[in-house]
């Protein structure tokens, strides 16, 4: 008997192939997964399985697609919209607001043969890293990350085979991290935004939380059009990577110590060189003023007029970008361009930068510092920290669980590329994958 909480995309189009199960059964698989475990980790929003066995009837009565995709039930972050259901972004502010239409990465799953009738929570207007209410399937008493926390759970508990998350400074990468599960952010602008509640213009991304990282390059394929799933992987034995330093302190001891493993275990198999990027302090003042100037522009009028229908943090980052001058605005985009130039010339020296996805283990969610080796440090500043350098650059970057200890903790490593490599870098993703045996695991405690 198939358990729909081990089936990947891979291994359910195999079975769609074999005949062995038909798509009527998956999603009653799948309905009996979530009513056993959803209650424990709240990852979904407005799901009612009476509906959503309504709209994979309706799905049925499609025209059959010859990708991969077709009929793979995908969950989608709230802040993408899907025809006729709510998109709501976890804010009292768009209640009940009801899609007119698909989103372009929408309709281009749809196309493709996905079902897409689900949404997964986020932290309000993306603006975040708890996503409450949701929980972290391996330790219920800790955050997801966010703001695409709802996706990375559900995920990694089973009750989604894959899902989209968006990405503006972290917030694919970082929950996949804290779930146990793979993200990936693809090249700035390469996936439309057409149809998703925007945070930040230059820098929001959508892009797949999978279980494994052939499942991502799968999901990828779907909605770029870009992959060939049919290719040889391009393999080459003298892959060049540089390991990027400046992420090395403040860690949490224990996750120090599972980088230092990780990497001396691609060591063994690569060439890899230490070096560094740019200023992190710099990174990340460069990228808050642009996020928080640009989400002023969206958000800054609705919440004059209706300042109880948001939550108090989303008001606070809008209130600061705000204050922004236009000036400091064009500044800080004069920075990025001078930091992009500079970062842009490693990948002359390099093939990928390397950097750890996570400085610590899942943090709880009243705790808004957390002791990282010594130093009592900001929670949320912590968990982006090693993700923002893509963000502001726009490079494409994926977030692999890579190693576990005997606690069940994990720990992800992040592969960076230059702009326009997605493919290169889900090409060596999938090398790594399969060079170091790295496979999805069901966590232990649900």
């Amino acid at each position: 008997m198939t358990e729909f909480k081990n089936l990947t995309i891979e291994s359910l189009h195999k079975q769609y192939k074999q005949g062995a199960l038909s798509f009527p059964e998956v999603i009653n698989l799948q309905i009996d997964h979530i009513k056993q475990v959803e209650n424990k980790i709240y990852s979904l929003v407005n799901f009612n399985s009476e509906e959503y066995l309504k709209l994979s009837k309706r799905h049925q009565t499609e025209a059959p697609n010859q990708h991969y995709i077709n009929n793979i039930p995908i969950a989608v972050k709230d802040l993408i919209d899907i025809k006729g259901l709510k998109t709501e972004a976890n804010s009292e502010s768009l209640k009940n607001n009801i899609a007119e239409c698909d989103s372009d990465v929408v309709k281009i799953l749809k196309t493709n043969g996905s079902f897409v009738g689900m949404k997964t929570n986020t932290h309000e207007y993306a603006y975040g890293a708890v996503s409450p209410p949701t929980k972290n399937p391996w330790k219920l008493n800790s955050i997801p990350g966010g703001s695409s926390g709802g996706s990375a759970s559900a995920v990694a508990s089973g009750v989604a085979i894959g899902a989209l998350g968006s990405d503006t400074a972290g917030s694919i990468r970082e929950p996949a991290a804290l779930c146990s599960v793979v993200g990936f952010k693809p090249t700035i602008n390469l996936i439309s935004l057409k149809g998703v509640v925007p945070l930040a213009w230059t820098l929001d991304v959508v892009g797949p939380i999978t279980k494994t990282v052939t499942d991502c390059a799968i999901l990828f394929s779907a909605i770029s059009n870009q992959y060939d799933l049919e290719k040889d992987i391009n393999y080459k034995k003298d892959y060049k990577l540089g390991i990027l330093t400046e992420y090395f302190s403040p860690m949490d001891r224990s996750i120090k110590k599972m980088y230092k493993s990780a990497l001396s275990l691609i060591e063994e198999k690569y060439q890899c060189s230490e070096t560094s990027s740019w200023n992190i302090d710099e990174v990340i003042s460069t990228i808050f003023l642009i996020l928080t100037a640009e989400s002023a522009a969206f958000l800054e009028e609705p919440i004059k007029k209706n300042p109880n229908l948001f939550g108090g943090d989303v008001k606070q980052f809008v209130q600061m970008g705000s204050e922004f001058s236009a000036t400091e605005y064009l500044n800080a985009q004069r920075a990025r361009k001078l930091i992009v130039e500079s970062v842009d010339k490693l990948f002359d020296k390099f093939d990928f930068l390397i950097a750890p996805a996570q400085l610590m283990h899942p943090p709880t969610p009243e705790n808004e510092t957390v002791d990282l080796d010594g130093d009592e440090v900001p929670r949320d500043l912590n968990l982006i920290k090693p993700l923002v350098l893509s963000s502001l650059c726009g490079y494409p970057s994926i977030s692999i669980p890579f190693i576990r200890d005997n606690n069940s903790e994990s720990f992800s490593i992040q592969i960076i590329a230059k702009r326009g490599s997605d493919s290169d870098l889900l090409d060596f993703s999938r090398i790594i994958e399969e060079e170091f045996q790295l496979r999805y695991e069901y966590p232990s405690n649900l």
